[in-house]
């Protein structure tokens, strides 16, 4: 009994608990590069933050976020959009129903995808942190993509982790775009790229027409702990489950790290937060879409 306690304690801290290695090496942002990069496109930069909670699930702490317990969180699909004179920036694009429950998400939200399904057909790009399908879902099953297709911005590994998912619409893609390791596409909106939880995965920085700076993480920080306390998801999900390059994102969590030190006004939005995206936003002036505001515990 001893023996088979002390193994399921030493698998438990390894799957859940355990968040290294301590020894990868860091990947470092050049700050003062993304800077310059949001200010080389002429125009008007974005004026405010809104999101959308799609859908949601309670997950245990520690697998989004290693050694964080087992006391259960909510976990939520969000969708951003950039507020700009020409239409909005859209951040990722929700999912439908049906790939939401495939996933285990227990709460979808119509009304939610509706809103961002809006945000598309008014947006002058769509953008994405990453290739999977809580991200990327809501465009590929949109049911007018050949009006939006266009306006996606994509790599080389993003239209070939979305054709991976074998949507009808990867057929309809639009050619991908070579990205420099730090690219500006809109005035005051930068992609960056961070490879590690998937190949494609970018982060995305964004200075504001009134000087605020954010960075949005996507799924190398899901949570706010992640970036708060340096710590991956567990091994549980990220070797086995949902298997990312985890050196990579411990890189780049260490560099997020060192960004946030440098730098204590950026904000750092983490991808399935909502907690922290609503005590943020409260703070920090970017806000939950309007059409939503009569349903604020939606996710």
């Amino acid at each position: 009994m001893i023996v088979l306690l002390l193994l399921a304690g030493a698998a438990y801290y390894w799957l859940m608990v355990n968040a290294g290695p301590s020894n990868a090496p860091i990947h470092k942002f050049d700050l003062a590069a993304m800077r310059a990069a949001a200010n080389t496109m002429p125009g008007d930069k974005p004026t405010l933050l809104e999101y959308a909670p799609i859908a949601s699930r309670q997950v245990p702490g520690a697998a989004l976020a290693a050694g964080n317990g087992l006391r259960q969180i909510t976990s939520s699909v969000m969708a951003w959009r950039l507020v700009t004179p020409r239409g909005g920036i859209v951040i990722d694009s929700g999912l439908s129903q049906k790939d939401a429950s495939a996933i285990g998400m227990k709460r979808f939200d119509k009304r939610a995808q509706a809103v961002v399904n809006a945000w598309m057909s008014q947006a002058e790009l769509i953008l994405f942190t990453h290739e999977h399908i809580d991200h990327v879902g809501g465009f590929l099953d949109y049911d007018q993509f050949e009006k939006v297709a266009d306006k996606a911005i994509l790599s080389p590994d993003l239209v070939r982790g979305m054709t991976s998912l074998w949507r009808e619409n990867t057929g309809l893609l639009p050619k991908p775009r070579a990205l420099a390791p730090i690219q500006a596409v809109a005035p005051g909106v930068v992609l960056i790229q961070t490879p590690g939880h998937t190949p494609a995965s970018q982060m995305i920085f964004v200075q504001t027409k009134g000087g605020r700076e954010y960075l949005f993480a996507g799924d190398t920080g899901s949570l706010a702990n992640n970036i708060l306390q340096v710590t991956p998801r567990s091994r549980l999900l990220s070797d086995w489950l949902v298997k990312e390059d985890r050196s990579a994102v411990i890189g780049w969590l260490k560099g997020l790290d060192d960004l946030r030190q440098a730098d204590k006004t950026l904000v750092v939005i983490p991808s399935h937060d909502p907690a922290w995206i609503a005590i943020t936003s409260r703070n920090d002036g970017f806000i939950m879409a309007k059409a939503l505001w009569r349903h604020p515990e939606a996710h």
